[in-house]
């Protein structure tokens, strides 16, 4: 792997470290007033909650209390760790828009083919990074990042949907 991918593979790690920490120290220790109570009880019963039911938010959410209840007997870390889930979602989003901003930045400066010298890599990394935060700390992520509802999930599978087209388009043919 050359410098230039490694930078870039570390700024977007380096975007999922911040936003992971940030969201795991702002996260709501137990439920709140929306629907996150609903989800939460439907992850831990494996229930069926209010349409359209996000059934894969259930199951991968099902995972996430089991491993609460194997660590605490405390109902309130069966919340957290949902609410973990959202925000792991929605780092690993960021991270997603990190590595899209650097591949359009790349696509811009050099085209699909070209390769990036040192200024522009760290100018690509550099764009990225912001990117990559500014989606983890916009208003409307951050809210569904550290409580327990889909949007963070749908979030996640949207970004990884957009950086696996991104990556199959700048492959060479």
């Amino acid at each position: 792997m050359n410098s230039s991918n490694r930078i870039h593979k570390i700024t977007g790690w380096l975007v999922f470290a911040i936003a992971m920490t940030v969201y795991f120290i702002s996260a709501e220790r137990t439920g709140s007033l929306w629907d996150c109570g609903e989800f939460i009880l439907g992850a831990y019963k494996l229930e069926v909650v209010h349409p359209p039911g996000a059934p894969l938010f259930m199951l991968i959410g099902r995972l996430f209390t089991w491993v609460a209840t194997l660590v605490s007997d405390n109902p309130e870390d069966i919340a957290f760790s949902i609410n973990l889930l959202s925000g792991l979602s929605t780092a690993f989003a960021a991270m997603f828009i990190s590595h899209i901003t650097i591949m359009f930045g790349k696509l811009t400066l050099v085209g699909r083919n070209g390769s990036l010298d040192e200024a522009q890599t760290l100018a690509t990394a550099g764009a990225g990074l912001v990117g990559g935060l500014a989606t983890a700390f916009v208003t409307s992520i951050w809210f569904s990042a550290v409580e327990g509802e889909v949007y963070a999930m749908s979030t996640f599978v949207t970004t990884l949907t957009f950086w696996s087209m991104m990556k199959w388009y700048t492959l060479p043919d």
